[in-house]
Order: C-alpha cells, then structure tokens, then sequence
C-alpha cells in the first residue's frame, strides 16, 4: 500500500518536467523501491534521451532498465545488446566497453564462460583504445574471474594483487569504489583458497568496513560469505554460523548464487565438526537440491563426497548411488566446460598478453639501449617466452593431486615451443567450418567410447569419423593439445579411473584384465601411460581407492 502511494505520488506529468540528471538520481535513489516506480521514471528517461537524440543517454536509460531486470538473464541480455548497438560507434567515451563487461558479466554468472571471455576481450579492445585504465584493471578483474572459476587461484591472485596496487596508489576518492571493493573481496576469497587464512583475514576487514561505507553495499553479504568460510578455516564456528547465516537472509539464498551454495556447504561442514550429522544434513542436502548440471561448480564438489561418505557410514546403498552417478555426471560435463573455457584463457588472452609484454620489452630495451645488439635482444625475448610457456603450459597440466616436477619440465621447454609453431603454421591449412566439424565427430567417438577398442591407429580413427588422417592428427594436435597417441591414453586412463574408483567389481580385476578392458595391448604400456596421467601406478591407485 505504501509503495503504491510513492508511486501514484510522482506523476507523468511531473516526471517529464524533470531533467535527465533528475530522473537519474530520482531513479537510483529508489533503487530498493518496486519496479512499477522505476519502470515509470527508467521510461520517461529512456523517451526523453531518444528525443534530444543523446546515444549516450540512450545507454544510460537501457542500463536502467537492466537493472530492473537484473534477475532475469534473457531480457538483461536484450537489453545489454540495446547498449551496444547504440553506443558501438561513439568515440572516447566509456561505452561500448561498458556495455561488453556487462554482457560478459551476464553471460558469466549464467556459466557461458566462452562467450563470456569473448566479450570481455571486445571490452579490453574499446578501452585500450580508448586508454580507459580504470576499466582495463576492471576487465582485467573479470577474467581473473574466470580464472577463479577454473581453479587457478594463484594465477587469479597476482591479477588482484595488480589491480590492489594500482588501486592504492590512485588515493582515498577512489577505496569508495565498486571495483576497489570488488579487488578486496576476490583477494579475501583468494587467500581462502591458497589457505593463507591470516592474509584473506587482512583484507576481508579493509573489504567489509569499505562495502559498508559504500551507498550501495552491494558486496556486503559476499563478504559475509567469505568472512564465515574463513572463520571455520580459523576454528571460530559459531562465528562462522552467524557470518554464514546472516549472509543467506542478505542474499535472499537466491539459488542461482554461487555464494549461497558455498555458504550451505561450509554449514553443513561446521556442523559435521560439531558431531551434529542431522543440521550438516540439512544444509548437504540443500546444496544437492539446488544443484544441476548447468549449474555445478568446482566449489561445491565436496558436498557430494560429504553426502558419499555420510551414505556409506549408514549403509545406505541407494542413496550412495544416486550421489555417485550424480558424481559421474557433474564431472564429466564439468571438464568439458573448464577445458574449453581454459584454452580459450590460454589461447585468446594469455598468450596475446604475453607476446604485447614482449613487444614493449623490445621497445624498452632499444629506447634504454641503443648499443644493444640484435644478437641479445633475440636472446632475452627467447628467454621470456620460453618461461613463460613454460609457466602456461604447466598451468595448463597441472593435476588436483599430482605435479610433475618442475626439473622435468624445465627440459621440455623448447619441444614445447617448436610444437607451438608447428600448430600455428597448421592451423592456416584448416577452415574453422573443418575443425568444427571434426571436434563434434570426435566429442561423438569420445562420448560412445570407441577409444576403448585395443587395435586403434590414426588412420583407423580418421576412417571411422569419415575425415582425413592428417586433418584429424592437426586438429587433436591444436585443440587437445597433444598428439594422438596421448590423447587415446588419456581417453582410456580418464575411463579406468572413473571405473576404479566408482566400480567395485572393476576393482576386482587383475591389472591385465584391466589393462585389456580399457584398450591396452600389454600391462607395460597401460601401466606408463598410468603413470604418466596420474603419477602413480594403477595398483597403488586401486589400494588407495579400496581403502
């Protein structure tokens, strides 16, 4: 009733005698009122801008309305593109960069990385066009983002770290700022997940007293979210409890949240600690509820193993199977998604990043030393990119459990690198239409497990998915990243592992039988390509997994 007399209150009539930068402050200062009242002044914003013919004020009246539909991805999408289209020809302004970091932003919380890595590439352009600093460090957040999300948290780490230092030496007007915030709030989460609980403390109160300051506390509850995952870290848990509890009632446990499900889990963990299985129940089972294939996260992959073990101790067979093919699932359709979006970080931004960084080395070691010859200069180039290939690809490797040590890898720099090249030469010998067509053929042999038959070979392959030899060996060799004798491997280690430790009947099997059940000829040859996967092998994987 009341919000209805605010609206009846503030007329047309009265609306439209307003000036633009009225209206804008009338409609932001009634942010938390109902939508019937910010549609009316986001409406009368929106005719007034198109009528003075003001494209930037015509982007400024869909953001209104994007905020409106915030919640719902298909009208903010609509009204994302609305900005762009509008704003795609202006010249030294903040848009359309804007408008690209708010559909990658769109597109990211809805989990469409790739698509949204691509927009946050066009929004890098614009700006580095545009010389916009302030939203570089904020695309450059972005992506850290993804990073996060992959797991990468010591690479997403130092992009924070960057943007803390270039933040803080801007001065106090700009620690009222939502991306100085945002950067406290990642690097909290950050230290989190390193276990550097005593650094994620530091920053999680400069985060929490500069979001209250803040007129819009939008970050407020996330870091109450991660203010209570870092108490349980500290063992204070009925300070996590209320930082936890208090989070969920500020985010309406809107379920599409990652935050929300992190926070039911990290419950769920306090709980199990406090011996009271009934409450650590509740909040496992909550996140099981919530949870789909579209919408799964690393992050919350423990409160599957929690409820694993919880059905195991209870003897409850049905249930434990219901959580492992639920298990199964998620992570099949998960390293599919994380792969992909992890080449695309690889391929589209690091490795584009790396060779600008190599540029401007050049440039500055001429514009420092004239008397530098070629010969040195050709020297220290090799030399950073070699490490930092090395750096990339090891990222690209590395394993949940185990590493392949550094000294090892060190001595595969340069195959790696002459491989590099000989995959971008390739590349140019196929269309992209090709290489499409091949991956779907492949994601087909991959999902009816044909690597699983013992006498494979190349031509053998090629033949089955109807293309040619070479063509297929260039497109595993460029989109898997390996060539095809690992990638079959791997195929095949990936499916006994899974068999292993979800199969108990599997695990009864001699290593020979094994061996011969997932494709391998001889015990000598299952056994490396074991190894080398896993780093260890197949014997003491299947006692490890038995218990």
């Amino acid at each position: 009733m009341q919000k209805q007399k605010v609206v009846d209150s503030i007329s047309s009539d009265s609306l439209q005698q307003k000036l633009l930068v009225e209206l804008e402050l009338l409609f932001w200062k009634n942010e938390n009122k109902g939508s019937v009242l910010r549609n009316k002044i986001a409406s009368t914003y929106l005719f007034k801008a198109k009528k003075i013919m003001d494209k930037e004020k015509i982007a400024d009246g869909y953001q209104m309305f994007l905020s409106i539909y915030k919640k719902d991805s298909h009208i903010s999408l609509q009204y994302v593109d609305s900005i762009i289209g509008v704003t795609k020809e202006l010249k030294n302004n903040h848009y359309p960069s804007t408008g690209y970091t708010m559909k990658g932003n769109i597109l990211s919380a809805i989990e469409q990385y790739d698509e949204a890595l691509k927009a946050y590439l066009i929004a890098k352009q614009y700006a580095e066009r545009n010389n916009n600093a302030q939203q570089l460090i904020g695309l450059k957040h972005n992506i850290a983002l993804l990073k996060t999300t992959l797991g990468k948290e010591k690479e997403a780490l130092q992009v924070y770290r960057q943007n803390y230092n270039s933040l803080e030496k801007q001065g106090s007007a700009i620690k009222n700022s939502q991306i100085y915030i945002a950067t406290l709030y990642k690097l909290s989460d950050s230290y989190n997940g390193i276990k550097r609980y005593d650094s994620a403390y530091f920053y999680l109160k400069k985060g929490i007293k500069a979001s209250l300051s803040n007129k819009y506390k939008f970050y407020y509850p996330n870091f109450l979210f991660i203010y209570g995952i870092n108490s349980y870290h500290r063992e204070e848990y009925q300070s996590a409890i209320d930082s936890l509890r208090k989070a969920l009632v500020l985010s309406k446990e809107d379920v599409n949240d990652i935050n929300v499900r992190k926070g039911y889990l990290y419950l769920g963990k306090i709980y199990l600690h406090l011996k009271e299985e009934g409450k650590a129940l509740y909040y496992l089972k909550k996140v099981d509820e919530i949870t789909n294939e579209s919408n799964y996260r690393l992050e919350i992959g423990e409160t599957f193993t929690l409820l694993l073990d919880y059905y195991k101790k209870n003897k409850d067979q049905h249930n434990q199977l219901e959580i492992m093919e639920k298990m199964l699932r998620y992570e099949s359709i998960s390293n599919i998604k994380y792969n992909r979006l992890n080449n695309s970080i690889v391929k589209k931004y690091d490795i584009p990043q790396l060779i600008k960084d190599k540029d401007q080395l050049i440039s500055e070691i001429r514009n420092d030393n004239k008397f530098l010859t070629y010969t040195s200069i050709s020297f220290s180039v090799f030399l950073i990119i070699s490490v930092s290939s090395f750096y990339i690809y090891f990222s690209k490797k590395r394993k949940n459990k185990y590493k392949i040590q550094l000294n090892k890898e060190l001595e595969k720099v340069k195959a790696i690198e002459d491989k590099k090249v000989k995959v971008v030469k390739s590349n140019k010998d196929l269309s992209a239409k090709l290489i499409k067509e091949i991956l779907e053929k492949l994601n087909d042999f991959e999902c009816n497990q044909g690597y699983l038959k013992n006498d494979l070979t190349l031509i053998k392959v090629s033949k089955k998915i109807k293309t040619n030899s070479t063509y297929l060996s260039k497109v595993i060799n460029m989109e898997k990243q390996k060539n095809f004798a690992n990638y079959i491997n791997d195929l095949r280690i990936e499916y006994c592992v899974s068999q292993i430790e979800t199969n108990e009947k599997f695990r009864q099997y001699s290593i020979k039988s094994i061996a011969k059940e997932v494709g391998f000829n001889n015990i000598q040859s299952f056994a490396k390509a074991f190894f080398k996967n896993k780093g260890c092998n197949p014997v003491e994987y299947v006692k490890r997994v038995a218990g």
